[in-house]
């Protein structure tokens, strides 16, 4: 095939893929990992370098409870709202997201609040009630949206998944950037918590407005219900245990150095590595619905072949990033975060390559994996891997500092990538053979 070809052949694949929506949901998937990793981005620039340490530390620190919000009914809706094919049936499973996800998110906030006034943190990050409090009011808020964002793409509103998303994503931006330059720390967490409760007035209005407005809710069948949750619960876990990795590294770091420069320094080094999973999940968002319909369909030859270019497309793309940010690495610190973080640029290095087999090959295998409804092997993966990266963590932080850390998350998402392919190739000569038969 000449080079002429593939680049029409390719060409006109985008443009399809564009016209069924893939614009709307690259975009809504950036903005909204934009606020999630680049925040710190604009926070930086008002906040001294150990305010933003203290906050980096108690971010991390909530996200542990932040892994359990609404029993992961959030991610559960993306596979359940899509099997059931009644617009009633459809409000009810997200108003039973929306009425189960918040009464165990009351139960989170509680055992937010009563760990961090009674755990005994390092002497530098004591003092910050208000910060705590702040961000553990955020845990239900952020679910609400969430859902209902969640509940936009199940929907195939690709379109106003983006709208909402942006929004939702300029207005959190907006609160926490203002508080910080009004009157720092405390400010910046106060305009967190109420741009979060505009963000569900919003986006709760939008979809009601949009599909639920006048329909009738259907009662779920109980085993249905019981599948729906048991899902979710599942889901819960196994994204919870991916998400452990990001926390744990920086909390041993910080327990083991009770430096909140180191800590400042580092959550800049990871800032960049992590937000090229803005990359990989704009793709995984789009495709992991089609994913679960033809999977439900049985349609074992279009899944062999778009998971094959689901992956090398998403490796492509974060091979590239990540040697584009190697290359210019320093000048990009500087340009984003200020000279004062340049200490961070070696660290983002090694960050980098970890991201790498994060971000460009598990990301794709685990999105897949559960989006056809086998998520317990991404549970056995993630949970094996935390064992491992705790123990590296222990061993390297004493001996390396941060850079510990950075070569801890290389050997573990290699190993995890590694694993995950085997099962993902296994499932694909599965496939094959039934197509055979």
């Amino acid at each position: 095939m000449s080079i002429k070809r593939i680049i029409n052949t390719y060409s006109t694949k985008t443009k399809n893929l564009v016209n069924k929506g893939a614009g709307h949901v690259v975009l809504g998937s950036f903005v909204t990992k934009f606020i999630t990793f680049f925040g710190s981005i604009f926070l930086v620039r008002f906040l001294t370098k150990s305010e933003y340490g203290v906050l980096s530390y108690y971010e991390n620190i909530l996200g542990y409870f932040s892994i359990f919000s609404g029993m992961g009914f959030a991610n559960g809706i993306l596979r359940y709202l899509i099997l059931v094919d009644d617009i009633g049936d459809k409000k009810g499973c997200y108003i039973m997201a929306l009425k189960k996800g918040n009464l165990w998110n009351l139960l989170l906030f509680a055992l937010s609040i009563s760990f961090c006034f009674l755990y005994k943190h390092p002497e530098s990050f004591q003092g910050y009630p208000l910060v705590f409090i702040c961000l553990s009011l955020c845990i239900p808020l952020i679910y609400t949206t969430n859902l209902t964002l969640s509940s936009f793409r199940s929907l195939f509103d690709y379109k106003w998944y983006a709208y909402l998303a942006i929004l939702t994503g300029f207005l959190l931006v907006f609160g926490r950037v203002v508080g910080a330059a009004i009157g720092g720390l405390n400010y910046s967490v106060k305009g967190r918590v109420l741009a979060e409760i505009i963000c569900i007035v919003i986006s709760v209005a939008a979809i009601y407005h949009y599909h639920f407005k006048g329909v009738t809710i259907n009662k779920l069948e109980e085993n249905f219900s019981k599948e729906f949750t048991n899902y979710s619960l599942q889901m819960m876990l196994t994204d919870g245990l991916w998400a452990i990795f990001m926390l744990n590294d920086m909390f041993l770091l910080g327990q083991m150095t009770g430096d909140e420069i180191l800590i400042a320094d580092y959550k800049i080094a990871y800032v960049i590595p992590a937000n090229l999973s803005i990359l990989a999940s704009s793709i995984c968002v789009f495709t992991a619905p089609y994913f679960t319909k033809k999977d439900k369909e049985g349609d074992t030859k279009w899944i062999n072949s778009k998971l094959k270019e689901t992956i090398l497309v998403t490796m492509a793309v974060i091979g590239a990033a990540v040697l584009l940010c190697i290359t210019f690495c320093e000048p990009i610190i500087k340009l984003i975060f200020g000279s004062q973080y340049v200490s961070a640029a070696p660290i983002m290095n090694v960050l980098l390559i970890a991201s790498f087999f994060n971000n460009g090959i598990r990301m794709a295998i685990a999105n897949f994996m559960s989006a056809v409804g086998e998520q317990k092997k991404n549970l056995i993966v993630a949970g094996i891997g935390i064992i491992v990266q705790v123990i590296l963590d222990v061993i390297l932080i004493p001996m390396l500092g941060a850079y510990g850390v950075g070569i801890s998350s290389i050997l573990v998402y290699l190993i995890m990538s590694t694993v995950l392919m085997f099962f993902v190739v296994k499932r694909l000569r599965r496939n094959i053979s039934v197509n055979n038969k």
